[in-house]
């Protein structure tokens, strides 16, 4: 304390208070979605095949497109595509691009659905890429000699390209916010059998060297390239289902490289991969646990990754990621909106739900997405288009609350919640029943 200079005791300095803390610099969560979207009830029949296509077909496709991006748009999404308009499904315009599939083979079944037959009965004659029901057989095209990625398939993908491309342009939107999807190799090895190579990982191989051509020409179109991925999580209950987790695991990794190598010329950040278990209706209680399988996802070479985050076999998976080391530049899509039920979230719950992944990746690496796609199939549609797009309103919504919770947290305001299992990736049934034993 010290003395002046007349020997009197000096005052007492009052303390400083605290500098506040510095600002947090605000970080934009943004918005997209997997991919497929409602299709004009008037366009289905020429969409699925049931009928010819009128000769004005194609003019109403693209004002169709110019319509979903326009939708799009309206609803505050940033990243945007078209809604997969014009395809019967999401695997079968690429395989019908490429030669060597004259023959068919049964389709395969998933292991959810063949255990609760009392549920799975309800789809008798239903069809699609997989045997909902074994009282319905199911055929699809099967691989019957060499692969190769036609000319004319080329220029049927460049026809779907243009049409995007100028829907677009109409509407002023720049391509790098438009993305594109295409099948995965294992994705097309999983629903399409092979009958010719009889060695999986030289038919996989054979597919990557085939769809690199299509994942190029949708590079160069300018898009960003969504590669869709269902084969490494769903492969686990349907084409694996019989084998070990780690023969799944193997052959995961097979399709991850294979897919690497057929992005070779595919920048990283432009781009993404979708994994999912499967958006067909069923109990899904067999799904591969996410941990079981994020290292192998985490080698593929985009930058993006959508996965399923907030259904009911799902949504405790955030959990996984405490576990895991975030690969530096990497973007986490999680899923926050269920594609398969009209109740139309809140968007404090989308907060919450995004928070969980800001909370451990940061949240320059997470954006806003879906479950999976709302009609995977043409006419497939659990949630009819009003809600669609009332649904992704309301992610955007809640990505904007998420960004005011991100700013806080990290400026100090609110501290965050606590981990609810400390460092766990998961709680296996055992230990979590432990836990509670005589509770």
């Amino acid at each position: 304390q010290g003395v002046n200079s007349l020997g009197a005791p000096r005052p007492s300095r009052p303390s400083r208070p605290p500098p506040p803390p510095a600002p947090a610099m605000a970080v934009r969560i943004p918005t997209t979605h997997v991919g497929s979207l409602p299709r004009p009830a008037e366009l289905l029949p020429f969409i699925r095949g049931d009928k010819p296509a009128p000769a004005d077909f194609g003019e109403k496709l693209l004002a169709a497109t110019e319509d979903v991006f326009e939708r799009q748009v309206s609803a505050g999404i940033d990243f945007i595509n078209d809604g997969e308009l014009g395809r019967r499904d999401y695997v079968t315009a690429a395989r019908n691009r490429m030669s060597g599939f004259d023959s068919e083979k049964s389709a395969t079944g998933a292991a959810d659905l063949e255990e609760m037959k009392e549920y799975s009965d309800k789809f008798e004659g239903r069809k699609g890429l997989l045997t909902l029901t074994k009282k319905t057989e199911v055929k699809n095209a099967a691989c019957s000699g060499p692969i190769e990625f036609t000319d004319a398939g080329l220029e049927d993908l460049r026809v779907e390209i243009g049409r995007v491309a100028a829907a677009a342009k109409t509407k002023g939107i720049a391509l790098d916010k438009v993305f594109f999807s295409s099948p995965s190799p294992g994705t097309l090895a999983n629903f399409f059998e092979d009958d010719y190579f009889k060695d999986h990982t030289k038919y996989v191989e054979a597919l990557g060297k085939a769809m690199r051509r299509e994942y190029e020409a949708i590079h160069a179109a300018g898009f960003t390239l969504q590669v869709d991925c269902p084969d490494l999580a769903m492969g686990r209950h349907t084409k694996f289902k019989d084998g070990s987790l780690e023969d799944f695991r193997k052959a995961a990794a097979v399709h991850v490289r294979v897919m690497n190598e057929a992005l070779a010329n595919v920048p990283a950040e432009n781009s993404r991969i979708h994994v999912c278990w499967g958006n067909y209706p069923g109990p899904h209680h067999h799904d591969v646990p996410l941990s079981d399988i994020i290292d192998v996802v985490l080698d593929s070479k985009p930058k993006y990754l959508s996965v399923e985050a907030c259904n009911p076999g799902h949504a405790h998976e955030w959990e996984v990621f405490q576990n895991v080391s975030w690969p530096k530049g990497k973007i986490i899509m999680p899923g926050v909106l269920d594609t398969t039920t009209s109740h139309i979230e809140h968007p404090r719950l989308v907060a919450q739900r995004l928070m969980n992944y800001v909370r451990l990746v940061g949240a320059e690496h997470v954006m806003a997405c879906t479950d999976c796609g709302f009609s995977t199939a043409a006419g497939a549609m659990n949630v009819p288009t009003e809600i669609v797009y009332a649904k992704l309103q309301s992610m955007v919504k809640g990505a904007r609350i998420a960004e005011e919770m991100a700013a806080m947290e990290a400026s100090g305001k609110i501290p965050p919640p606590p981990q609810p299992f400390g460092k766990r990736a998961r709680v296996s049934p055992p230990e979590h029943m432990a836990s509670v034993e005589g509770a």
